[in-house]
């Protein structure tokens, strides 16, 4: 498992940041999310960030369905993450 923030939008338009721990082997595809980053970047998402963050969209599978997230950071850094957990597992065995 690997941890991420994930960046939700309620029903009133606000955004919150929350911690998520998602399977690795779970994840269908990403991409960079630029409409998160073209609205951070015009000050419509009410946290404070730095203009420069990115956002990756991740689409999980999940039993017979399929659930999108959008975290903080590139799909560089997450796949990243996700390379540097599975070294830990290894070394652990």
């Amino acid at each position: 498992m690997i941890k991420l923030v994930q960046i939700k939008k309620n029903s009133y338009g606000q955004y919150s940041l929350a911690q998520v721990y998602v399977n690795p082997s779970h994840i269908i595809f990403m991409t960079e999310n630029s409409d998160l980053k073209g609205l951070l970047k015009e000050g419509k998402i009410n946290l404070k960030l730095e203009k420069s963050l990115t956002f990756t969209k991740i689409k999980i599978n999940e039993n017979d369905h399929t659930v999108e997230i959008n975290v903080v950071g590139s799909p560089e850094n997450i796949e990243s993450k996700m390379f540097n957990n599975t070294k830990k597992r290894i070394l652990r065995g």
